[in-house]
């Protein structure tokens, strides 16, 4: 099973009847340990259907099977959890009530629970039993391979925060051009042109009925905003893919600054130029700042500047949000698309100029992943990587034994192994397996995610 370890127990699974041992094998490899919990508390058996047609079903019997699965779970978990007294108490209670299903007991004490362990089911006493010294030096992980399943660890959510840099491709031609812009990490691919096309469609739109009619002057200078934008667009995918002049981009970018929005079709419209002035003001910061990247790199050093700083018009686009939701405005609408569109230029910047420099400010780094194991992990992105490739992955990693966070830092090679586009989604699952990683950075990961499935489990327990 996925997550097992030398001494993990099986015996009780491996004794039930071949029917409810099916159902307990998909149990195992898929359900957590609040899941399961929830299984007995709520009498929740639908996931027994299937055993009809090898054995008779029985309450008595699925209430076994599931305590056979929580005592196969708890026992793969490592005694250096990273779960408060409180949480690890939990945990043993909850091994106790299982093996007192399984045992057909209700004395509760320790020593004749043991007892009746010793012969049949030593390795669920060796976890009793066992010690952190005991386990750091005679844990050693065992791959039980099964019918349709290569996994090695559960997998499951931790409380973390990541960032990626990609290093190159595994293939022996790596296809990308070797500027130093050009990272090998496609910013605008399918999933990120769609986005934006689709919020500049939107933006179109809205600025077309609010002004069209009305001040069409007033709308040529709107649809001005989104060309400028556009026009950056180009020049930040090519200096990304390295396809594009850097003399050709540095004259684009100059003119973009240097021709600025002629406000006058507002016709003293102070509010609206004022907002307006508030996004040219973040587009020229863009614009400049890209201007930036390009003179001071050189062939051989890509130039690392800070995140880009927030300006007036980040902490004001809250409140028009709230506005539109209250009094619905084409206008209004127009400007919170602008500022989405300016929102993904800016990160896509941001991930070209300052990859490397955002490895030290971990409050920069993104919490939208799928999950985690000692073997590997899965993130959602807008932007895309390929198949084989190569990553650089940084962890900030909740390793807490207490109420109050206690974060460290992992550094990790892995493989791209899969990548998925998922279109409701708007971004693209990347799907890695670490490489040679060490026995100590997977004592670290696994510790931490038990100790989170621990966690939710208790929290569950408790609602």
């Amino acid at each position: 099973m996925p997550g097992t370890h030398s001494d993990n127990d099986h015996s009780f699974i491996d004794a039930l009847p071949f029917g409810y041992k099916k159902v307990a094998h998909e149990i195992i490899r898929n359900d957590t340990l609040a899941t399961m919990l929830g299984y007995l508390k709520e009498q929740n058996f639908s996931g027994f259907k299937g055993v009809e047609q090898y054995e008779t079903l029985e309450v008595a019997t699925i209430q076994k099977t599931i305590c056979a699965c929580i005592v196969a779970k708890i026992t793969s978990f490592s005694k250096g959890l990273c779960v408060n007294d409180k949480q690890m108490h939990f945990l043993e209670e909850t091994l106790i009530d299982a093996l007192m299903v399984l045992l057909e007991t209700h004395n509760k004490d320790r020593h004749f629970l043991n007892a009746l362990l010793r012969s049949e089911h030593p390795k669920t006493l060796h976890w009793i039993e066992r010690d952190l010294v005991a386990e750091a030096k005679s844990s050693v992980l065992e791959i039980r391979l099964r019918r349709n399943n290569n996994r090695r660890y559960f997998r499951y959510s931790g409380n973390l925060t990541y960032h990626f840099v990609r290093l190159g491709s595994h293939e022996v031609v790596d296809k990308i051009p070797g500027d130093i812009y050009s990272s090998g990490i496609k910013h605008f691919n399918e999933v990120m042109d769609k986005k934006l096309a689709t919020i500049a469609a939107h933006y179109s739109a809205n600025i077309t009925f609010a002004l069209q009619e009305s001040h069409p002057e007033a709308h040529q200078l709107f649809m001005e905003v989104l060309q400028k934008l556009q026009s950056l667009k180009r020049i930040l995918n090519g200096i990304s893919l390295g396809v594009l002049n850097i003399h050709s981009a540095l004259k684009a970018l100059e003119e973009n600054i240097q021709n600025p929005l002629n406000y006058e079709s507002l016709n003293g419209n102070l509010r609206t130029e004022q907002i307006l002035k508030d996004f040219e003001e973040k587009l020229n910061q863009l614009n400049k700042s890209t201007k930036t990247l390009l003179e001071k790199s050189t062939p051989h050093k890509l130039y690392s500047g800070p995140v880009l700083s927030k300006l007036k018009i980040d902490y004001d686009i809250k409140g028009y949000i709230e506005k539109n939701k209250k009094t619905a405005s084409k206008l209004l609408q127009a400007f919170i698309d602008l500022y989405h569109y300016i929102l993904l230029m800016e990160k896509v910047y941001n991930n070209i100029s300052s990859s490397r420099y955002v490895i030290i400010f971990p409050e920069y780094w993104s919490d939208d992943f799928k999950d985690i194991s000692p073997g590997g992990f899965a993130f959602y992105t807008e932007f895309l990587v390929d198949k084989n490739d190569i990553l650089e992955l940084y962890f900030h990693i909740d390793v807490s034994k207490t109420d109050q966070p206690n974060y460290e830092i992992i550094q990790q090679k892995a493989k791209v192994v899969r990548v998925e586009a998922h279109a409701e989604l708007e971004k693209y699952l990347i799907a890695c397996e670490f490489i040679m990683c060490p026995p100590k950075t997977i004592a670290l990961i696994s510790n931490a995610i038990q100790g989170q499935e621990v966690k939710d489990a208790f929290i569950a327990l408790s609602d």
